[in-house]
């Protein structure tokens, strides 16, 4: 089965996505029998089961696993129950490092307003520029919550064997950024909980941009949908060439895991987004479309096709409507933010004065328009969904 999912794997990254879909059909067929082929002789083999279930989650990341996602998810389901066990995870036996303070520049002032009640429907009103509700009661009744927080809980969820794709480095516009296949129970033991510290690191990951109910579909049972979502809101006046998602649903959800300290630089998306934060603390810096020209964007026109797909601040559906400011705007030190005052002199004396910022904690729901930048830092381990619509 290989060389089939070599050249499916071959076509995917050649062509553009809307002419994948029988490759990404072969890929997934390819690797279904694979993973059967791999646990039909099995009589005790953890490696054997362990590297069947990674096939299967390699068909749902990589091809989406048209036409077969139930099929590979009852299949890593039954390998599972007959061949593997959650093993138990290794705890550090260093001490936790002392927390270092954040640098956090004074120039960003302003804040996203916090609308309180809710407003009943997502009019004309609510649909021009960003705001926040806090402690949102819809949310609050989530399972997600407090669930989410426990590393035991996400384990459970997902089961042994597991694989996600996962960001290593801090930042995605350096040469040393990359993306990896991982197993689950790694990448968590890579972040703090509160029954479990973090191990050690010397790579910064981020679970990023992914579909992770596509893949552990019980965590769907733990959030629900907010109404706003399906609002149908007309185009902003700041962007009038919105279109909502081209999907069935016109929705796309992501979730978004990382360790303190995490950064999506400024970006902007082509949708409205509903973004909910879960677990941990996240401040979000905002800055409307009308700064565009002074947000020293990346030259698109000439960078590198494969590179504009990798970036997580990308939305591939329409990659041509994306876009990545070259300014920190969560600079690191105050020398650092005189270094980015030098180099992008326009940006840091104009656009302070529009920008916004919020920190959201747990059970907090900001809404933003598309077209507007935004970037977001992770204050401790932070778990968000991501709504584009």
């Amino acid at each position: 089965m290989k060389p089939f999912i070599d050249r499916a794997y071959q076509e995917m990254t050649r062509l553009p996505p809307p002419e994948t879909l029988c490759w990404r059909r072969l890929y997934t067929d390819a690797c279904l029998l694979c993973a059967i082929s791999q646990v039909s002789d099995l009589t005790q083999d953890d490696a054997a089961a362990t590297e069947a279930v990674a096939i299967l989650d390699r068909a749902i990341i990589i091809a989406g696993a048209p036409g077969r996602l139930d099929s590979i998810h009852q299949l890593i389901k039954d390998i599972q129950e007959n061949y593997l066990t959650l093993k138990p995870l290794i705890t550090s036996s260093g001490h936790k490092q002392p927390l270092t303070q954040m640098y956090h520049s004074s120039v960003f002032s302003l804040c996203v307003p916090c609308i309180e009640p809710p407003p009943n429907v997502l009019g004309r009103q609510w649909s021009q520029k960003p705001f926040v509700l806090q402690r949102y009661g819809y949310v609050q009744g989530w399972k997600a919550l407090s669930s989410w927080a426990s590393i035991d809980y996400l384990r459970s969820v997902a089961g042994p064997g597991r694989l996600v794709p996962v960001e290593v480095g801090k930042d995605y516009r350096t040469e040393e950024w990359t993306q990896r296949l991982m197993s689950w129970d790694y990448f968590l033991q890579s972040l703090d909980f509160p029954e479990h510290p973090a191990q050690p690191q010397n790579e910064v990951l981020y679970l990023a941009q992914h579909n992770l109910f596509m893949q552990f579909p019980a965590l769907e049972g733990d959030i629900g949908i907010p109404e706003y979502v399906y609002a149908c809101p007309d185009p902003p006046s700041c962007y009038p060439a919105y279109k909502p998602p081209g999907n069935t649903d016109g929705l796309i959800i992501n979730a978004w895991l990382g360790p303190r300290g995490t950064i999506s630089p400024a970006h902007t998306d082509p949708f409205f987004n509903c973004y909910v934060q879960v677990v941990g603390r996240k401040t979000v810096w905002l800055a409307p479309p009308d700064v565009s020209n002074l947000m020293y964007p990346f030259d698109t026109s000439t960078s590198d096709t494969t590179d504009k797909s990798r970036n997580p601040a990308a939305n591939v559906t329409e990659p041509s409507m994306c876009n990545t400011s070259r300014v920190d705007v969560f600079p690191d030190s105050a020398e650092a933010e005189q270094a980015s005052r030098d180099a992008f002199p326009d940006f840091w004396k104009e656009v302070p004065q529009k920008a916004m910022c919020v920190t959201l904690a747990p059970g907090d729901v900001l809404f933003f328009p598309p077209g507007w930048w935004h970037a977001m830092r992770s204050e401790e381990t932070s778990f968000s969904i991501s709504m584009w619509f």
